[in-house]
């Protein structure tokens, strides 16, 4: 199966990940009319596809690339460079951009949380950059909130780390330890807003121990890049496929220029490294930068006013429902992605769980929020969806609601 691309950008984004075959090299590229003949791989591998009602999840691909990354990552593939070379040159270039001390693309958020670990274990230590994950004799734990625990957590373990957790910052001081290598803290928990970062950033740097953010998912806006730099983390890590639309398998690992060093000792090209199986493409490098360098450049407003737009519609549609009520939403430390929130009645027998489950097994499949990030509550994003998605979305939700409504089903019982 066959469709048509008529567009140069879209049709090298869709071969950006093959060899480079001859049918499709430079020359025969300039010498053959712009309309390609690309294969619909996903119909042909019966892959079917799906409305996006969540966000840019890790499962479901991450966001869309932006255009001016799809075709720097092409530029890389066709045109090669030292791998250092490359690293050097685009991490001084995002550290300026983001007015970081120094900067480097890492394989997404996750290799990034792996690579400041072990840089803070091992401080430039060759002898111990070797011996990892065996960290005997070594500083090794890590000071983390205990609410603060969560999914990704294991990613700093697995330099063999030990996780060290204290109930509150006023115990950190108590803590810390010859054996703390590094404090960690969670920016993008919305239910720890309390919290006293700047305390928690001061009692490290009083001991001197670095301290690293996850701050992966807490962009748009760009802008509070530079905001959490400025508030004194040593180490920042950053998802590159969702706020930022850049390559998904890649991410930012932001901080002092020491430890961001050391960070890279563990990192491939190195041929021993810890993370020598975390490798980044040179297309992945220069796809990063450039979508540091786009998102900078971005309406944001104007783009949180088509995603505001799209959730109100779906909200006043969905509340016009005997029994439903809406509420809209922006997360406070998260990407600022308005979403609505929909609950109903007991005249609906139906739970969350089972509308959930009833739009992604439905034509099209429709994924929304997992409920345990929902707080067990439906919620709908629009920063995925298209303009003619929303009516669809609110089409199925009314349906599946209809058709568990319990004077319905009462009806039907009767007949």
């Amino acid at each position: 199966m066959f469709k048509i691309k008529t567009s140069r950008r879209q049709f090298l984004g869709g071969f950006a990940a093959l060899p480079s075959f001859n049918l499709f090299s430079p020359r025969a590229l300039a010498g053959r009319p712009e309309d390609r003949l690309v294969h619909d791989y996903y119909a042909e591998l019966g892959v079917e596809p799906f409305i996006n009602a969540v966000g840019p999840y890790s499962s479901l691909g991450g966001a869309k690339m932006w255009p001016e990354v799809i075709d720097a990552m092409a530029y890389a593939i066709e045109n090669k460079a030292r791998m250092t070379d490359i690293h050097d040159a685009v991490g001084k270039r995002i550290a300026e951009l983001l007015t970081a001390e120094a900067a480097m693309v890492t394989s997404g958020a996750t290799g990034a949380l792996m690579l400041a670990t072990a840089a803070c274990m091992t401080m430039g230590d060759l002898e111990k950059n070797e011996r990892l994950p065996d960290t005997t004799d070594m500083a090794n734990e890590v000071i983390i909130l205990k609410s603060q625990r969560y999914l990704y957590d294991r990613s700093i373990r697995a330099p063999g780390a030990k996780l060290v957790e204290i109930e509150s910052i006023s115990q950190a001081t108590d803590a810390i330890n010859d054996k703390t290598a590094m404090l960690f803290f969670l920016l993008n928990r919305s239910d720890e807003t309390g919290i006293d970062v700047q305390g928690y950033i001061r009692i490290a740097k009083q001991y001197g121990i670095p301290i690293l953010c996850d701050a992966a998912t807490t962009v748009p806006p760009v802008k509070k890049i530079a905001e959490t730099v400025r508030a004194g983390f040593d180490l920042i890590c950053y998802s590159g496929g969702k706020g930022l639309r850049g390559p998904y398998s890649a991410g930012l690992l932001l901080g002092r220029k020491d430890l961001i060093g050391y960070a890279r000792q563990h990192a491939s090209p190195n041929h021993r490294a810890y993370g020598r199986s975390m490798k980044v493409a040179p297309e992945e490098y220069l796809g990063m930068m450039v979508a540091v360098e786009t998102s900078l450049n971005f309406d944001e407003e104007k783009e949180y006013q088509r995603q505001l737009d799209l959730v109100d519609y779906m909200g006043r549609e969905l509340s016009g429902l005997n029994g439903v009520s809406v509420s809209t939403h922006v997360p406070a430390e998260e990407a600022r992605e308005p979403y609505i929130e929909v609950n109903w009645d007991e005249r609906y027998a139906i739970s969350p769980g089972g509308v959930k489950q009833l739009l992604r097994d439905g034509k099209p499949c429709i994924e929304i929020r997992a409920l345990f990030l929902s707080g067990g509550r439906l919620h709908l994003t629009a920063s995925m969806l298209e303009e003619s998605q929303a009516p669809v979305i609110v089409k199925r939700i009314k349906e599946i609601l209809d058709a568990n409504a319990k004077n319905r089903l009462g009806r039907l019982e009767s007949t």
